[in-house]
């Protein structure tokens, strides 16, 4: 088993939670609704360059990282609070490999609330989990029989509670996926009834030299993206 050492400890007690954020869970997932949605979040960065490597984020960027923070762990949010108030680098410091997870928790915090919710109860569960399978462990290895059966019988339940919250949250998601596939259908069906009339617009726009329409929410100019 990986241990977590001290940082484990404090996630039971509810404090950090940074070692956690830092490991792939399906975030990633959550937003199969909204394929934009962490592109929103880093709206001004630079071509080229990824959330973490951005060096500057914005006061209100600032302020929705530290609420998910506060969401996760009173201690995360102050530490990031206070190295805000001594500089951006600081605060991008203080985020490390945690600030993109953190991110796009933030766009689900403002688009998704309701699955929001559930992404922070299941973090909090994996962690507390993590740490209780830890202290599991260390009582086996030392020979600590009793303290062992105890850690399992406390272990057994929150570990179905943390599998149900991580269910929970796929079947939104896969609800949310449902609903877009049926909206992205009936688009597709109206465009295709309208072809003859597209061609039209796109000639006479290109004709008269403006910008043509989106088609299907882009222009052809544009590449596809995958999640779209």
């Amino acid at each position: 088993m990986k241990r977590l050492g001290p940082v484990a400890a404090a996630l039971v007690a509810g404090a950090a939670v940074g070692a956690l954020l830092a490991r792939p869970l399906a975030d990633q997932a959550s937003f199969a609704s909204s394929p934009d949605a962490l592109l929103s979040f880093e709206q001004g960065v630079p071509s080229g360059q990824s959330f973490q490597q951005v060096r500057v984020l914005s006061p209100e960027q600032m302020d929705r990282i530290i609420a998910v923070a506060r969401d996760l762990s009173p201690d995360l949010a102050t530490r990031l609070e206070e190295s805000r108030s001594r500089d951006a680098d600081s605060f991008r410091t203080a985020l490390g490999a945690q600030a993109k997870r953190l991110g796009s928790l933030a766009v689900l915090r403002d688009r998704r609330p309701e699955l929001y919710a559930i992404r922070i109860q299941e973090l909090r569960l994996e962690a507390q989990v993590l740490a209780l399978g830890e202290q599991l462990h260390s009582a086996v290895d030392a020979g600590r029989t009793d303290d062992a059966a105890r850690l399992e019988a406390t272990l057994r339940p929150l570990v179905l509670t943390f599998v149900d919250s991580n269910l929970r949250s796929r079947a939104v998601e896969l609800a949310s996926l449902d609903s877009m596939m049926r909206a992205l259908r009936v688009d597709l069906e109206r465009d295709a009834l309208e072809r003859t009339d597209t061609v039209e617009r796109w000639v006479s726009a290109l004709r008269d030299g403006r910008e043509p329409a989106a088609l299907g929410g882009r222009r052809p100019s544009e590449p596809a993206q995958a999640s779209r």
